[in-house]
């Protein structure tokens, strides 16, 4: 009997119903379910519902079942992770470009989920070493870290270094350091190129520099990346998968590299990286054809 961990976004109201439903069929196919006890509240869970909480969910369970958007995935990838438990998401409204399965494919993802049928991708993750006042903090990103000028109105300074050798000195709005996962994020959206999930690099991407001649980089996996700002007046913003925030000034700086550990991902067997991209962001939309599909 597999056991299924469960995540909920205890802010979309309707995870409660699509869960209930998820459930049953674990149910039914024999397979029992684990909460997040952070969620009991949420989906008003009785004394015999299993509950453990997040940080543990991994060490608990087969599969981890995230239930909300792409936000949700990446801060249940940012908990239970480095646990090495597989980790789904079930999109419940939005783009949900990382949360690729449906509500009205629950019922057939249960059953691929019993049955094994589905592929593990491992997602490359990047180590966050973050020195500030003198103190070292450490965070772990699997789709970005961005560094960027917040309320200014002013372009800043960030100094880039590769291996110790200088890379570049970018006058801009900011700096998205991205892994495969998070070239289809901001880092496309700033110009940044599309890398395959399955990819081990580190995507450097400017944030309207000042440049003609400044573009996005691709680092080698084994490259290790120092960010600093020169700015004396102002601090800057970094902001790491959307849940960790907080600012650098001059005399600080961040190393990043890659984690010593991957995201497993499961994925569908009936879709595939290229034809999420055409369904959901219209990649390669032929407008004088009006279609996006391959050819019979």
């Amino acid at each position: 009997m597999i056991t299924v961990g469960i995540v909920a976004n205890r802010y979309k109201p309707k995870a409660r119903p699509v869960i209930k439903n998820f459930v049953n069929l674990l149910h039914e196919a024999d397979a029992q379910a684990l909460y997040v006890a952070e969620n009991a509240e949420f989906l008003k869970l009785t004394p015999t519902d299993r509950t453990v909480p997040l940080a543990q969910l991994g060490q608990h369970c087969h599969v981890v079942v995230a239930f909300g958007g792409d936000g949700t995935l990446l801060s249940t990838a940012c908990e239970v992770g480095a646990s090495g438990v597989p980790i789904l998401g079930v999109n419940l409204g939005g783009l949900g470009f990382l949360a690729e399965i449906k509500t009205d494919e629950i019922r057939e993802m249960v059953q691929d989920l019993v049955n094994q049928h589905y592929t593990i991708i491992e997602r490359m993750v990047l180590a966050v070493r973050v020195h500030v006042a003198g103190q070292i903090k450490n965070y772990w990103a699997l789709n970005d870290i961005v560094v960027d000028k917040g309320t200014s109105a002013r372009l800043i300074l960030i100094d880039a270094l590769v291996d110790g050798d200088y890379l570049n000195t970018y006058r801009s709005d900011g700096l998205i350091i991205a892994t495969p996962t998070g070239s289809t994020a901001y880092s496309l959206s700033a110009g940044g190129p599309l890398l395959m999930p399955v990819m081990q690099a580190i995507l450097v991407t400017p944030i309207c520099p000042h440049s003609l001649t400044v573009r996005p980089i691709v680092l080698s996996e084994r490259s290790v990346l120092s960010i600093s700002t020169r700015d004396q007046e102002k601090p800057v913003q970094v902001n790491i998968d959307g849940q960790n925030r907080f600012v650098i000034r001059a005399g600080d700086w961040l190393e990043i590299s890659k984690a010593d550990y991957s995201v497993r991902w499961v994925s569908s067997n009936k879709r595939d990286f290229f034809s999420i991209l055409r369904t959901k962001l219209n990649w390669g939309f032929d407008l004088s054809m009006q279609s996006n599909s391959a050819p019979a």
